[in-house]
């Protein structure tokens, strides 16, 4: 992420930081908006003020992301994910783990959990800013309330990926927030061709807007006959871009793999690094290094790369009037701040594409 100056903050970001310091606030906008880096700002200002402040998002590798991205703010305040918090609040103030529904401890007992925070009136000073806020439950929010806890909300539901999400009305209401959400509405990360193809698959038509000024590549659709060619093409194209960062986002670990050790026998393994949730040796990602980096669908929110390349276009069957799959689509595209390049092996396009336009979606065969 090219993290910006307070000097360089749009006119509606500069409106984030300069939010009361106390009360709930909710704050929502369309992809390349700058949300995440109104969260760092946000809360670097809350911890400027003095106030007991925590960044927080449930993906562990957007954690990663926010506690590397600008790190003269994230130095003075603290940096977690969601369950971390959850547990580490629990332990302090019960001595104990919090009353979970699962036998892996990942869904919560939400009336449980109210009942004893009840029962020993707890109550807390804490500020919370949490980014990408539409992927907590709502009883989350509510036991913040509960529990006198303030919380800044940065979300979007329009990049809803997971069963269980808030709508932004959702978010207010369990806050008791009663001023309506403020709205980041200016892309300032695609280029103008990107955030075009991106708005095919936006629910409304003011998501995405595309940049007033800076244009760049028509997104390309490469017709390849192999996966070496794929990985071939990536490695010329890092040799033609070295200052860039490039993001290969693919829906299954095992391609993510597959492609990590292509790259790695290419004489690449010092410029890659790949993320995959609960893989002791891919589970840490420096962002101020090794420009190539691998990701999952399911990790790819909030994060951004010079150019993307999607290995797996043929992947992309779902029904293309799905909310769910258009979605994930337009979540995918806004990763690319210049090139976005998806790959497709099969003979046919799948229909989320078949029917974008030559000229938001160039067609080239290898």
């Amino acid at each position: 992420m090219t993290f910006p100056s307070l000097l360089h903050l749009a006119q509606g970001q500069r409106a984030i930081v300069e939010l009361p310091f106390h009360g709930c606030h909710v704050v929502t906008g369309s992809p390349g908006a700058g949300k995440t880096v109104m969260a760092v700002y946000r809360a670097w200002a809350l911890a400027t003020a003095g106030r007991n402040v925590t960044l927080l998002t449930r993906s562990n590798l957007l954690h990663q992301y926010l506690a590397q991205v600008a790190p003269a703010l994230t130095e003075a305040l603290k940096v977690t994910t969601y369950h971390q918090w959850i547990r580490d609040f629990w332990r302090e103030r019960l001595q104990g783990e919090p009353a979970t529904v699962d036998e892996e401890g990942w869904e919560y007992d939400w009336v449980e959990m109210q009942r004893i925070c009840i029962e020993q009136t707890l109550r807390s000073t804490a500020h919370l800013v949490i980014d990408e806020g539409q992927n907590l439950p709502v009883d989350f929010y509510r036991l913040c309330t509960m529990l006198g806890i303030e919380v800044t909300v940065i979300a979007d539901e329009n990049q809803r990926l997971d069963v269980g999400h808030c709508t932004v009305a959702d978010i207010a209401r369990a806050l008791a927030v009663r001023t309506a959400p403020l709205v980041l509405s200016e892309n300032h990360r695609n280029s103008r061709e990107i955030a075009m193809l991106a708005s095919q698959f936006a629910e409304r038509n003011d998501v995405a807007h595309p940049p007033q000024v800076r244009s760049g590549r028509t997104p390309t659709l490469l017709k390849i006959p192999s996966l070496p060619h794929l990985v071939t093409g990536v490695s010329h194209y890092f040799s033609a871009h070295p200052e860039r960062s490039i993001g290969i986002i693919c829906r299954s670990t095992r391609l993510l793999r597959e492609i990590q050790n292509q790259l790695t026998r290419g004489g690449l393994a010092d410029r890659t690094q790949a993320y995959v949730y609960g893989d002791p040796n891919r589970k840490i990602v420096d962002f101020s290094s090794r420009p190539i980096r691998l990701v999952s669908t399911a990790s790819m929110k909030g994060l951004e790369f010079d150019s993307v390349f999607v290995p797996d276009l043929d992947a992309y069957t779902e029904d293309p009037t799905s909310v769910e799959a258009r979605l994930r689509f337009l979540v995918l595209c806004t990763r690319a701040r210049k090139d976005l390049h998806l790959a497709l092996r099969g003979p046919h396009e799948p229909p989320i594409v078949s029917d974008i336009p030559e000229s938001m979606l160039a067609r080239h065969s290898a």
